[in-house]
């Protein structure tokens, strides 16, 4: 991997199998004057503390002259938020919404702020074999220029699955809230994760992307609601390890539903009304499809040896989570 330099500055690290023909240097100073800085401070008694820190940071880029586009685990719960400008203005924000099906977060300057904003692609065009733009934040490091590389869908322990987010490669240290942009600018997708496997079954570290087609449609929601107002998934508050073929609880949310109905790490999930599960992916499937959030969910346990049964009445995540006190 090599670095080229721009001005801005602006430093993009390419690896040899990437060409950079399509990416002009002042198209991507200009994608830069969009993307910010994000920090924040959440409180100790967040739900999120113990996995995430009280201090995060990350990226996000404005899609309108107020809003910023981010991944959400960077501010959910925050009690105070910053953003960094291209300029070097570092500026306090506040939450807009968050939506834990996705992943996604919105904030906004607290002082108005009118800034340049890129558009919204369309994620379902990004194929493998695509050379795509990853941009941090300036103030915090270099940009890259990467490949789309596959198109699978994602599970994660923390009762989260993305049917097709986008994997790209070589990996960039600085992805979290970071956008995914085409040649021209637009945004396909929104830094979440660092993977091993951005192509299945072989070593090769790159990045997991929110694909923004998911935006779309709750939106509006989370500027005007601060929430997805349909489709609510109903939350449990475990977190899970299918790697043996069975579904192992390896931690309980304190308070959540599944605590307060007596699920226990190391529980091994059976059934879910009264279906047989192995992978995350069939149990959240189960889940999701038995109803919206508030919906009661039968759960088989297998518990030093013997079968256990509970009911687990569930709840719209968004009101488990402390409430932002951030402006």
């Amino acid at each position: 991997m090599f670095i080229i330099k721009y001005m801005f500055p602006v430093l993009l690290l390419l690896s040899a199998g990437n060409s950079y023909a399509d990416f002009k240097k002042e198209n991507i100073e200009r994608f830069y004057k969009s993307i910010v800085s994000v920090r924040s401070t959440v409180p100790a008694e967040a739900r999120t503390a113990s996995s995430l820190g009280v201090r995060r940071e990350g990226n996000g880029v404005a899609i309108n002259e107020n809003h910023i586009l981010t991944i959400g685990y960077i501010v959910i719960e925050s009690e105070s938020i910053e953003i960094g400008l291209s300029d070097g203005r570092r500026l306090p924000a506040k939450l807009v919404g968050y939506d834990h099906t996705s992943g996604f977060g919105i904030i906004k300057s607290v002082i108005p702020l009118k800034m340049p904003h890129l558009q919204l692609g369309n994620s379902d065009n990004i194929n493998s074999e695509q050379d795509l733009l990853i941009l941090p934040s300036p103030n915090r490091g270099a940009g890259s220029i990467v490949r789309s590389v596959s198109r699978r869908p994602f599970t994660g322990w923390w009762e989260y699955f993305v049917e097709n987010p986008i994997y790209t490669t070589p990996a960039n240290g600085l992805w979290a809230g970071a956008p995914i942009l085409t040649e021209n600018g637009e945004i396909v997708g929104i830094g979440s994760l660092f993977v091993s496997e951005s192509v299945p079954g072989v070593p090769s570290p790159g990045n997991m992307s929110v694909p923004i087609n998911i935006l779309k449609p709750i939106l509006e929601d989370l500027i005007s609601s601060g929430r997805r107002k349909s489709k609510i998934q109903p939350y449990l508050g475990i977190s899970s390890d299918d790697s043996n073929d069975r579904i192992i609880v390896t931690r309980v949310s304190g308070g959540g539903p599944a605590f307060e109905a007596g699920i226990r790490p190391q529980d091994v999930i059976m059934t879910i009304n009264g279906s047989q599960v192995s992978n995350l992916k069939s149990f959240y499937e189960k889940i999701w499809k038995s109803g919206e959030a508030g919906v009661t969910i039968k759960l088989s346990v297998l518990r030093k040896g013997k079968i256990m049964n509970f009911n687990v009445k569930t709840v719209d995540r968004m009101d488990y989570f402390v409430k932002p006190q951030s402006f």
